[in-house]
């Protein structure tokens, strides 16, 4: 039996998501061939940086952010593209597309494939695989979000987890801390946000301590349809606050704005960020280039509103998997000691991996930096 895994794109830096995992049974079976996400450029203008590999019996798709999904128009329409229903509302329409339930297993080729709930975006979901001893891909994942809960997955050997924000550990609680403060400010602050991420978590925490005047994105994830998703993909906790927010219009004239997209580069948010003297921007996530140089001349903002982990909720992650092999995603690994100090010795910087069982018990590991 052989598992290989071949980070396409992700390893060393914040870039698109394509990883590909290579199982054979036994050396008579035939070699499956799986792709884990297929992610599109983070900036405007950037090529992904990878090209679809040949002979795909399957894809599958964690969440519908463009990191994760923006390779997928040049993805063959024969091959079968894997994502719960909720995501598959943002995908391509020429795609040849099957369901995965947001917590459950799937049979794909043989193959069962286990999916919970990822605590970052409607509908997002971690994926595990059981070939071998295990292989878990994470997707971007957070143990923080009050919106979308983390469903704890089955133990595996290989995981492959989302490390955006490096080995940074300061809690949600000190940016929550930060946009109290930006309220103070005689302008009214726009957030530029996805619309299917945290914009509503933003809306929901705002509302759960008495600040009623904000705004939704008539782009963003509604009250409404966060409500009639699945139960197990939305905090069963945040249910009376969604319920009170229910039916509010956008209203442009709000103290807090929350609209898409993300960069602040389309939509809404766009067309409001030519309006300075009358809005603030404060950016909690990724930022494009234009972004950075706002905020480096001080007409912008930054807070992170964490939606990936933190150093301990990757450690904890890392702990209850039992992992041979830790490979962190999408942040550059400078000091290979140090990751191993916080998460163990399992942490790996190589972008290839290679499991070949010699029996129940043995396991023969081989790395690669590049193939």
């Amino acid at each position: 039996m052989k598992v290989c895994v071949e980070i396409l794109s992700g390893a060393g830096r914040k870039t698109a998501a394509a990883i590909l995992v290579t199982y054979q049974a036994s050396p008579q079976a035939r070699t499956l061939r799986f792709l884990l996400d297929a992610g599109g450029a983070l900036e405007a203008g950037e090529a992904k940086g990878w090209t679809q590999p040949d002979n795909l019996d399957a894809i599958f798709i964690s969440h519908d952010h463009q990191d994760h999904m923006g390779g997928l128009d040049d993805i063959d329409s024969t091959v079968p593209v894997y994502a719960t229903l909720l995501v598959q509302q943002q995908l391509p329409s020429h795609l040849n597309l099957q369901t995965l339930p947001v917590c459950g297993t799937t049979l794909v080729e043989g193959v069962e494939v286990t999916t919970g709930s990822a605590g970052h975006s409607f509908g997002g979901v971690w994926l595990h695989l059981n070939i071998g001893k295990g292989v878990f891909y994470s997707g971007d994942f957070s143990l923080e979000s009050t919106l979308y809960p983390f469903t704890m997955p089955p133990k595996a050997s290989i995981a492959l987890l989302d490390a955006s924000y490096g080995l940074y550990d300061n809690s949600l609680e000190q940016c929550k801390s930060a946009l109290v403060n930006f309220l103070g400010d005689e302008r009214a602050l726009l957030m530029p946000v996805p619309q299917s991420g945290r914009a509503l978590e933003i809306a929901c925490w705002l509302t759960s301590f008495g600040f009623d005047d904000w705004t939704l994105g008539e782009d963003c994830l509604s009250p409404e349809s966060a409500l009639a998703a699945p139960i197990e993909g939305i905090c069963t906790e945040v249910r009376p606050i969604l319920e009170r927010i229910k039916s509010q219009p956008f209203n442009p004239d709000a103290k807090v704005v929350l609209c898409g997209d993300p960069d602040g580069m389309s939509g809404e948010a766009a067309a409001l960020l030519q309006q300075p003297e009358r809005y603030l921007p404060v950016y909690t996530g990724h930022l494009p280039e234009h972004a950075r140089q706002a905020v480096s001349e001080d007409k912008a903002h930054f807070v992170r509103w964490n939606v990936h982990p933190r150093k301990r909720d990757l450690k904890r992650l890392v702990d209850h998997l039992e992992c041979d092999v830790c490979s962190p995603l999408f942040h550059h690994m400078k000091d290979l000691n140090e990751w191993k100090t916080a998460l163990g010795s399992s942490v790996t910087s190589q972008a290839n991996i290679t499991q070949t069982y010699l029996s129940q018990t043995k396991i023969e590991q081989h790395y690669d930096v590049n193939p």
